[in-house]
């Protein structure tokens, strides 16, 4: 079984399915550019995580990578990165579930993220809003940073399960 922190491909089919041991859930988990690898669009990737603190740098280094092979300039990249990086964020402090989806897609304007969560327990249906932390608060700037970074937000509830669909849209040059 693959560690906890490891991002699991949404996109293709498990190895055992697909008759490829490359990547086989009892070895080391996912190589080294496999990202680059994926017989994918090059303007639609998804990816999926457990819901654990590690799954965020994980995340990180997941959509660096797939904005390096889709030539992303750097600074665009960053922003990605850091959007990214509190959206799933906030899916683990406020959600409750077990599994988080991440989706990217790029147009020629624009680069959508979208985060989805599994809402369970107290987390209700809640939707996310900014606020205005004080100075000595130590929480509370995740979409101020989001709000800054993109050119808009918003977040979805699917009417098919119990989650939310927060998304952001940035520049893509």
């Amino acid at each position: 079984m693959a560690p906890p922190f490891l991002p699991r491909p949404l996109h293709r089919p498990p190895p055992d399915a697909r008759g490829d041991r490359s990547s086989r859930a009892d070895g080391p988990g996912p190589r080294q550019g496999a990202l680059s690898e994926a017989r994918l669009p090059a303007s639609d990737a998804s990816f999926e995580l457990p819901a654990h603190p590690l799954s965020v740098g994980a995340a990180r280094r997941v959509v660096r990578e797939l904005l390096t092979v889709w030539d992303v300039p750097e600074g665009v990249r960053d922003d990605v990165v850091l959007v990214v990086s509190e959206l799933i964020t906030n899916a683990l402090v406020h959600a409750g579930g077990t599994r988080i989806g991440c989706r990217l897609h790029r147009t020629a304007e624009r680069i959508r993220v979208e985060v989805a969560d599994e809402i369970t327990g107290d987390a209700g249906s809640a939707l996310p809003v900014t606020c205005r932390p004080g100075p000595e608060d130590p929480h509370g700037r995740g979409l101020l940073l989001v709000e800054a970074l993109s050119l808009g937000w918003g977040v979805t509830l699917p009417s098919d399960r119990a989650a939310r669909v927060v998304r952001a849209d940035l520049r893509s040059v």
